[in-house]
């Protein structure tokens, strides 16, 4: 639609800081990289407000946000103009633009209103944004969020058209994204991929060592497709997962439970932890059982489940419980039931002498070519994540300085940013990143410094990055990489991901358990 495709060409052509500067958003506190940010999630928002650009708003007041008159705050930038809309039982006052430049001048305008005081602070991810107005009354709908995200994808792929780049974020066979190569029995894992999206909607089939058939998984709307399972027999297992002539084959190494039982009273980092009871959400919850798995999820970092010598049971117990099993399942996410069951996985990894301890990621290491800028951020706390990540960041930048940086020392240094909060959970910045098993990297920049850049950049350093990536990918429990310069996909570092144009994604899987 050509008004659709002016908006989108005018839009990528647009300097935000200056518009932030003539309304009045303080763009000192908005980077470059947050700019692109606001650019790609603000046009997914005007695809929805406006139904792609169809809706009687947009074609006759170039009013794309679903924006009401405001007075005297949009005097000057608009004029009322009153109009009937499918959300309104009756005339509304709206805004109405003169033209495209001028809607986004007054869009800008209508987010420096009192309520959205403060938005400068919410601009690092789309969902803190969208979040964030969405919060201030910007709209009721309680899936606004969802809606807008949706349609990132979308927004991302029409702008980096106007810029010329073809990019492409779904494949065009069915691909896996995340999954472990070695389990316990018993132990529930998480599988999970992307489809091309002409199958979104359609269910995968699912058989386990060709000859017993599970239940089908679901294709979203979005081409993702996940689910967990759990084998309970050892050896060498099979899965093969299929649509139409697609199909992926996984194998798995599935190890008996009980393995490593031998080592538990001479391994130092091993702990034997008698229950006679479960413990957490819907356990027995004796006192002495309580004090036994607080006691060793204190030791290993969980300080939030309170005094170890007390049996007090509360929030924070459950909750370490669930980042726990989250962590041992190998998730992004948190998910688990909160309680350790008499000799059941979560009781088995708590004795375990590589039991996952919450950590604080490393601190930089300059002069080995390593730098956590994280830690520098004191008004963001992604700094915690699992031991396990830790250890495979540290290997990361070794490996990184030593076939990369240790004959091109003027190269950037493997600078990394988020990982998780300090007790893992839910963060407005990210989807995932709850269970400190991924981390994101900045991309390196030609002159030898990081971040701020986009792959399309001509700032950005490719042969740099493909080292890093490769360090990476050398790293045995790393499952995962996203990022989307084509080139580097092209030669099977990474995978692409909506979001993931301005740094690079890396996830772990639990190491087998010992």
């Amino acid at each position: 639609m050509a008004i659709l495709d002016d908006l989108v060409n005018k839009y990528f052509n647009t300097d935000l800081a200056l518009i932030f500067t003539k309304v009045g958003i303080d763009t000192l506190k908005i980077s470059d990289i947050n700019r692109q940010i606001l650019k790609e999630v603000t046009l997914a928002q005007w695809l929805l407000e406006s139904g792609r650009g169809n809706s009687e708003l947009a074609t006759k007041a170039n009013n794309f946000a679903g924006l009401k008159w405001r007075y005297p705050d949009m005097q000057g930038f608009a004029e009322p103009l009153k109009i009937r809309v499918p959300s309104e039982d009756k005339e509304v006052e709206f805004c109405l633009f003169s033209n495209i430049d001028d809607f986004f001048m007054g869009y800008w305008k209508f987010l420096t209103r009192s309520p959205y005081k403060g938005l400068e602070e919410h601009t690092n991810t789309p969902e803190n944004f969208i979040g964030f107005i969405k919060t201030k009354g910007y709209s009721a709908d309680p899936n606004y969020v969802t809606k807008v995200i949706k349609l990132l994808p979308d927004a991302q792929n029409l702008l980096a058209s106007a810029a010329g780049v073809i990019v492409s974020t779904l494949p065009e066979q069915l691909q896996l994204t995340r999954a472990p190569k070695e389990v316990a029995v018993g132990q529930v894992f998480s599988v999970e991929g992307v489809a091309p999206l002409a199958d979104k909607g359609k269910v995968l089939s699912l058989t386990i060592d060709d000859k017993f058939p599970a239940e089908g998984i679901t294709i979203g709307q979005d081409g993702k497709w996940q689910f967990e399972y759990a084998f309970y027999k050892e050896g060498d297992r099979k899965m093969l997962i299929a649509i139409a002539n697609q199909s992926l084959e996984l194998r798995f190494k599935v190890f008996p439970t009980n393995q490593q039982n031998d080592s538990l009273s001479t391994d130092p980092g091993a702990k034997i932890i008698k229950l006679t009871g479960s413990v957490g959400v819907g356990g027995v919850n004796k006192a002495d059982d309580v004090k036994a798995i607080k006691a060793r999820l204190y030791e290993l970092g969980y300080t939030w489940v309170g005094d170890p010598n007390t049996s007090l049971r509360d929030r924070g117990l459950d909750d370490a419980i669930r980042l726990f099993q989250s962590i041992i399942a190998g998730r992004s996410t948190i998910k688990g039931d909160g309680r350790v069951d008499v000799n059941g996985i979560t009781h088995q990894w708590l004795q375990a002498a590589n039991a996952p301890k919450w950590v604080m990621m490393p601190n930089s290491e300059p002069q080995n070519g390593f730098i956590n800028a994280e830690l520098a951020q004191t008004d963001d706390e992604h700094d915690f994540g699992t031991h396990w990540l830790a250890n495979v960041i540290k290997d990361i930048a070794q490996d990184y300085q030593n076939t990369y940086r240790r004959t091109r020392p003027n190269a950037a240094p493997l600078a990394i940013n988020d990982v998780s909060l300090p007790h893992g959970g839910d963060t407005p910045d990210h989807q995932g990143h709850e269970t400190g098993m991924m981390c994101d990297v900045f991309l390196p920049k030609k002159d030898g410094s990081f971040g701020g850049i986009f792959w399309t950049s001509p700032q950005y350093d490719q042969e740099a990055a493909r080292a890093i990536l490769q360090s990476i990918r050398k790293q045995k429990l790393v499952r995962t990489v996203f990022f989307n310069d084509q080139q580097l996909i092209k030669e099977g570092l990474c995978q692409p991901a909506n979001g993931h144009d301005h740094h690079i994604h890396f996830e772990i899987n639990p190491p087998f358990r010992v």
